[in-house]
């Protein structure tokens, strides 16, 4: 009876193990992630911990389980688990230290530090150090340079030409490093924003059109739209440059792009007051 009770004792624990055996991770892992995005964050941390339970321990779909999971616990609505992601983050980092996940997970740990309630303050000295760490460790891959991103936009964040010089300084260092980054585009905004900070007014524009000449062209993303570029561009070469040759190419630019478009009125006036403030200034001379 004994023996017989044993072996249903074990047929009962293989079922049991094989039951909870997940077959196909990457299909559960894209499921979890579909439940993310649509809101549903108890049912993709359900899914999530049940690859970690179900596969071979260390093995990629656990890490790639276990980075989701970090990442849900710490973007769940209405409350967020941080703690239980950070821990998640730093065991990836542990147990995968050369794998895509742990770089992203140092880049999560030191977004958790930066993304804070609307009613704190970030450290931004401390984030932007966490920050340098990650673009120092992953200085060729997309993971540093999106860190590299943040970190400007930390010093960005408080207005003070200390920061400002420290970023525009980093820029140039970065540009001459990376040229062709999939964020040269973002870089050259921050540097026109570190210049508008620094009352440097020609490099300000002239940053402005580097943004805009980086910017990817997608065109079958229908939300595509480059008309606040060409107001703000034109604004900034009529009234602070004095470059009504710019001005007029991209106030010209956004009646033709955007027909629709509510300011061309407004680039319409302008066109007429630069032309008669230009006819002025010929009489007199």
């Amino acid at each position: 009876m004994l023996l017989a009770a044993v072996a249903v004792a074990a047929v009962f624990f293989l079922v049991e193990k094989k039951k909870g055996k997940v077959e196909k991770p990457t299909d559960e892992i894209a499921a979890g992630w579909l439940q993310f995005r649509m809101g549903e964050y108890n049912q993709a941390i359900r899914i999530f911990q049940k690859v970690i339970d179900g596969v071979p321990e260390n093995s990629d779909a656990q890490i790639q389980a276990m980075y989701a999971l970090g990442y849900a616990q710490w973007l769940k609505l209405p409350s967020s688990d941080k703690e239980t992601a950070e821990k998640l983050f730093k065991e990836v980092m542990a147990k995968a230290p050369e794998s895509e996940y742990a770089a992203w997970s140092m880049l999560a740990l030191v977004r958790m530090q930066h993304i804070v309630p609307a009613d704190q303050i970030p450290d931004y000295t401390k984030v932007r150090e966490e920050y340098q760490k990650v673009y120092d460790r992953y200085p060729g891959h997309i993971v540093g340079h999106e860190a590299f991103i943040y970190m400007i936009g930390a010093y960005l964040a408080v207005f003070t030409s200390e920061d400002a010089e420290t970023a525009k300084r980093k820029i140039e260092e970065f540009l001459q490093a990376h040229p062709d980054s999939p964020f040269v585009s973002s870089v050259w905004g921050l540097y026109a924003k570190a210049c508008e900070t620094l009352g440097l007014k020609r490099e300000r524009l002239d940053a402005m059109l580097k943004e805009l000449e980086k910017r990817e062209i997608d065109s079958a993303n229908p939300f595509m739209d480059n008309a606040n570029a060409y107001w703000a561009i034109a604004v900034v070469a009529e009234f602070e440059v004095g470059d009504f040759d710019t001005a007029r190419k991209y106030y010209r630019l956004m009646m033709k792009e955007y027909p629709r478009e509510k300011r061309n009125f407004g680039a319409m006036r302008a066109l007429g007051r630069m032309d008669a403030l230009e006819a002025k200034l010929k009489a007199e001379n």
